[in-house]
């Protein structure tokens, strides 16, 4: 496929290599990466894994501030940030507004691109070593340890959440038969002591879900979380809370079993009540659509994946969050031709 070429650009500095703002450049994209070019010679050059992130945005007064003549940059253009290590520099594309640039670099890396495969489902993770019999038997101990921890009757709501983190940290280490262990019987325990619709004893619940998709057990654990969410959507309501939260974890079950259309659903259906109940601007809402954009990535859904970050840079009006040093250093990634999830 032939390279991608923007003429008419104003280079309006932020690069340490080239401090003099320059006019009457070319910006041209191909596989190695983006080079800016001169009418004699090479100007810049980005490599694709040198890029921290890659934003468009319409200008605004520091475009205007940073041009030592108007008719150096247009009303009608679109700047093109480009960010590694060494700074940020600030590419000024006469004549093209910010939409139709963005519309053209997600165009051209597509085609460049070709077909994209989804990231394969996650492999259950490698069976843990027990050193000999010794070993075998001090697991053994530890499993019944774990087990009765969770069977113990439950006094209040403090030790209900020693238990979890005790199970947590089980999970965290690896040890996902003792972490089921306790989580079992306790999600019993919880529901004995506190009801089973009650949101601690959810949360008990919730913990053993993620528990089994750490542990490579998918079926068990999205039959736990399918169950969770259409509980919490009884009491709580489809924009509530834990509802929320819930479906949000078993959209990353799906994923984690390769089941992109199911998850990119359940994050679109989160996206969705989050911005109705909060509005488009807040800061769950925002990090909702990160989460549908990374989804859409990894199903190798590249130009939905792109137009998903747009949306969540928009969002933040360009404003420095970390999700929105995120959503640059994404796009700058999905723009990669080479680039696969």
């Amino acid at each position: 496929m032939p390279a991608l070429t923007l003429p008419r650009v104003t280079y309006l500095g932020g690069h340490p290599d080239r401090t003099d703002q320059t006019r009457q450049l070319t910006v041209v994209l191909d596989r190695p990466g983006i080079v800016v070019r001169g009418r004699f010679r090479r100007f810049l050059e980005f490599r694709w894994p040198d890029l921290r992130g890659l934003d468009v945005r319409s200008p605004d007064i520091v475009t205007f501030v940073l041009a030592t003549s108007l008719s150096e940059v247009d009303g009608d253009g679109a700047t093109l940030h480009l960010e590694t290590d060494r700074g940020r520099a600030r590419l000024h594309v006469n004549g093209v507004r910010q939409a139709d640039l963005r519309a053209t670099l997600a165009g051209w890396v597509t085609r460049e691109a070709g077909p994209d495969a989804p990231l394969p489902a996650t492999p259950p993770p490698a069976p843990r070593q027990v050193d000999g019999q010794l070993g075998t038997v001090r697991m053994a101990l530890d499993v019944w340890r774990a087990a009765s921890l969770g069977r113990e009757p439950l006094a209040d709501r403090s030790t209900l959440a020693y238990r979890l983190a005790v199970a947590e940290n089980h999970r965290l280490g690896g040890a996902f038969t003792e972490a089921v262990a306790v989580l079992g019987p306790l999600a019993a325990e919880a529901a004995r002591a506190f009801g089973p619709t009650d949101d601690d004893t959810l949360k008990v619940r919730n913990a053993l879900g993620q528990t089994y998709l750490a542990a490579g057990e998918l079926d068990d654990g999205l039959d736990v979380l399918r169950e969770l969410v259409a509980v919490t959507e009884h009491l709580h309501g489809v924009d509530g809370e834990l509802t929320l939260v819930f479906r949000n974890n078993l959209a990353v079950g799906y994923q984690q079993a390769g089941q992109y259309a199911l998850a990119i659903d359940l994050h679109g259906q989160n996206v969705r009540h989050t911005e109705r109940r909060r509005g488009p601007a807040d800061l769950e809402t925002i990090g909702r659509r990160n989460n549908l954009a990374a989804t859409l990535a990894l199903a190798g859904q590249r130009e939905p994946a792109i137009t998903a970050y747009w949306a969540v840079l928009d969002a933040l009006a360009g404003a420095d969050h970390a999700l929105a040093v995120t959503a640059r250093q994404n796009l700058a990634i999905l723009h990669n031709p080479s680039w696969r999830p």
